[in-house]
């Protein structure tokens, strides 16, 4: 392969149209469990996106650094990292009592019945959710 120089730096050209080695194939040489841990990665990636309906990514990133004492050789490190979407979760409407707590119903507003109905007591299976008897009856 012919070398040209470019601003210092030492730039390999193409000869006789040689395509280099495809990216996967060099990862998997030379960072074997990189390609393997990205597919994982997509993978939980894609079934949030499917489970959600929103957007994910993963960010696969290479340093290479130069070897110490050695002019032709680099140590390549790699780093992935993933953004898993994450389902909306609804809020829950709640009012401020007196004493500064939250509650369910609102504390100014009137009852509509005499009793709560959420306080059925004995009168429901608490299993079922059945009316055993109705109050008052």
């Amino acid at each position: 392969m012919k070398t040209t120089q470019r601003k210092g730096y030492q730039v390999g050209t193409e000869k006789n149209n040689e395509k280099p080695p495809s990216f996967a194939a060099m990862l998997a040489q030379v960072r074997p469990r990189t390609d393997v841990e990205a597919a994982e990665m997509l993978r939980k990636v894609i079934e949030a996106v499917k489970a959600t309906g929103k957007v994910g990514s993963i960010t696969i990133r290479l340093d290479v650094k130069p070897a110490d004492g050695l002019s032709d050789a680099v140590v390549v490190y790699d780093r992935l990292s993933q953004k898993v979407p994450e389902k909306t979760r609804e809020g829950s409407m709640a009012f401020i009592t007196r004493e500064g707590d939250l509650s369910r119903t609102d504390p100014s507003a009137m009852p509509l019945w005499d009793e709560d109905i959420r306080d059925a007591g004995a009168h429901v299976d608490l299993q079922t959710g059945e009316i055993k008897e109705a109050p008052g009856s």
